[in-house]
């Protein structure tokens, strides 16, 4: 083992902070400092809405932070303080900014993109911030509308008991897939749906997609009536059958 020199035998190197983010779905979302050494949380945000977003931080003792709604956010690094500053990128701000210098200017670059999995607007929005930007901020994202099909118009109104069975497995492969498998039995908690009985039920199906509940995120924002319908469809005829 490396001997410390005189003066530093016995002190604990200052290794900042460890920044975690929390939360998924309906839960409250928590943005945290924690220190390495001790595991102790330095300081704490806590939000109404999951925080499903990494974090970056910078030389000038900044860390920045995304927001469901499309918000991303700089705090003081050491004390929390803030938000410091915050810009409205137009969809849900669920990546990690990249930090990176050119020719002397620091610049600070993220995608505004959405999440199925957090159920937040979704968009193709890439921002590029320096401190001598002059542009200003876009309107906030509304309800996403998910992921449309060729050929289709994702607005076209069906019945309720209605819905496409194919179109289904587009939205499934999209939304749903990351947390119930492809194959609908399970994967990152979600649980599995194959010979359930709830999943062969469509107002339970429908009900559950539109509103969400017990860690699944609401999708009445992100999908349309008609998308909810074609995977209600695809998950209670094909998907839960044995």
């Amino acid at each position: 083992n490396e001997v410390l020199p005189a003066g530093k035998r016995g002190q604990t190197a200052d290794l900042g902070s460890v920044f975690t983010t929390s939360g998924f779905g309906a839960q409250e979302g928590y943005f945290s400092a924690i220190d390495p050494t001790s595991g102790e949380i330095k300081w704490q945000k806590r939000w109404p809405e999951s925080c499903y977003s990494g974090s970056v931080t910078t030389g000038g003792n900044l860390v920045f932070v995304g927001r469901n709604d499309g918000q991303l956010q700089a705090y003081n690094a050491e004390t929390g303080e803030g938000p410091l500053w915050s810009f409205q990128t137009g969809a849900g701000a669920n990546t990690t900014a990249t930090v990176f210098e050119q020719d002397g200017t620091q610049y600070l670059a993220f995608v505004a993109g959405g999440n199925a999995l957090a159920a937040t607007p979704h968009g193709d929005n890439l921002w590029l911030f320096s401190l001598d930007g002059t542009m200003g901020e876009v309107e906030a994202g509304g309800g996403g509308e998910g992921t449309g099909h060729a050929g289709q118009n994702p607005n076209e109104p069906t019945d309720e008991g209605e819905g496409n069975v194919e179109a289904g497995a587009s939205v499934w492969a999209d939304n749903c897939a990351g947390c119930h498998g492809l194959n609908g039995t399970g994967a990152n908690g979600g649980p599995n749906l194959v010979g359930n009985e709830v999943a062969l039920d469509p107002t339970k199906v429908r009900a559950q997609v539109t509103n969400g509940g017990g860690g699944m995120p609401p999708f009445k924002d992100t999908l349309t009536p008609k998308q909810i319908n074609d995977v209600t469809a695809y998950v209670t005829q094909k998907l839960a059958k044995k």
